[in-house]
């Protein structure tokens, strides 16, 4: 599937949104529906801010991307905003006119959707994020691709980890290892030895490694991210933490086999939630959220209880159940055939784990000794 088909599959799905409102148009400012709606471009110039440095405006009639002078060409160039069909609206970067080019095409910004809280058009950024749920072709293709690069700077940093290292250390290795593929490092948590039981968002540390550490990173490639945790201890663990360990894994592994496209998202919950009670691990799930749906988000819903949303054919998935000391997390696409892998074990052992006949192989610890 080519780029530009890719744009018009979900142009098609905005204009539907444009009919059901009535609605002149819709605006994208944020870094995550760029990529999306552009098919794997980028609007921005910092990492961890939530918009981007230009807008979209997309219409029944053509689609537009709103940038200062400083942006303009960048976007039209190295985005190929031209090549997708997209016209310039430009203005100079001392001069706020944004609202005034929209009012040309679209006339009242009352008649203009946005994807936040954008003056007096209307806040559809609910609407517009569940544009995103089922994936393209193409962007299954590119999710596949960062899940095998990110699973293997992991694995392949973890190996090379020796005592003394540090948390910092572990996570900038990440970060050496996915620029090279031009993948943005959006979040890491590293915890050495008592921390990987004290605290379920372990931060990165200057704290050095002994025994046991756990790697979990955020990783985004083209708009898309994906998560990943895997744990290393030094010489033999204790029988009851690697007991632990699998039957983590086993705990997530029942939720992705309980993840399928028409069934409520909460149906996975409650799997995790009564894999931890006959397992004998009581109430370990309300120490920490159990996931939810990604995409352009590293979670674009994070499940309760309370949700009613329906799991959506080639949506992306990532249950991160944790006891305290272990974690278990790879990310996947719910598809009728069934769960389709993003990330997975290349490097680190492995164990099988069979769930109403389909058959896991996830990553075990690594153990060194």
């Amino acid at each position: 599937m080519a780029r530009l088909e890719e744009v018009r599959i979900k142009e098609a799905r905005i204009h539907k949104l444009l009919d059901e409102k009535g609605l002149n148009g819709i605006l994208l400012k944020k870094q995550a529906n760029f990529s999306w709606f552009t098919a794997g471009g980028y609007n921005m110039v910092g990492i961890a801010a939530d918009h981007g440095v230009t807008t979209l405006l997309v219409t029944k009639n053509g689609r537009y991307v709103i940038a200062s002078k400083i942006e303009a060409r960048r976007m039209m160039d190295e985005e190929n905003l031209e090549g997708l069909g997209f016209q310039l609206l430009e203005y100079p970067w001392a001069e706020n006119r944004e609202g005034e080019l929209i009012r040309e095409i679209c006339g009242d910004l009352k008649k203009v959707g946005a994807d936040g809280s954008y003056g007096e058009c209307p806040n559809l950024e609910g609407e517009i994020k569940k544009l995103r749920y089922s994936l393209t072709e193409n962007e299954i293709e590119r999710y596949l691709f960062l899940g095998a690069k990110l699973a293997k700077a992991v694995e392949k940093v973890l190996l090379g980890v020796k005592p003394g290292d540090s948390e910092c250390e572990i996570a900038g290795r990440v970060s050496m290892e996915l620029w090279k593929d031009r993948i943005d490092p959006t979040g890491f948590m590293v915890a050495a030895d008592e921390r990987v039981y004290l605290y379920r968002h372990p931060i990165p540390t200057e704290k050095m490694v002994k025994r046991h550490v756990m790697l979990s990173v955020n990783a985004r490639y083209k708009g898309l991210i994906t998560t990943i945790t895997r744990i290393l201890h030094f010489g033999q663990p204790e029988p009851k933490l690697l007991k632990q360990f699998r039957d983590n894994v086993e705990i997530e592994c029942r939720m992705i086999a309980a993840t399928k496209p028409g069934v409520k998202v909460t149906v996975p919950l409650e799997t995790a939630i009564n894999g931890y009670r006959e397992m004998g691990y009581g109430d370990e799930w309300q120490f920490h959220h159990q996931g939810g749906a990604m995409g352009y988000l590293s979670r674009d819903l994070r499940v309760t209880k309370e949700n009613k949303e329906i799991v959506q054919e080639n949506q992306a998935f990532c249950w991160n159940p944790s006891i305290a000391g272990t974690k278990s997390e790879d990310g996947f696409i719910a598809t009728k055939q069934g769960p389709l892998m993003i990330t997975r074990p290349v490097i680190f052992p492995t164990v099988q784990c069979a769930i109403n006949g389909i058959e896991f192989t996830r990553p075990d610890l690594l153990i060194i000794d």
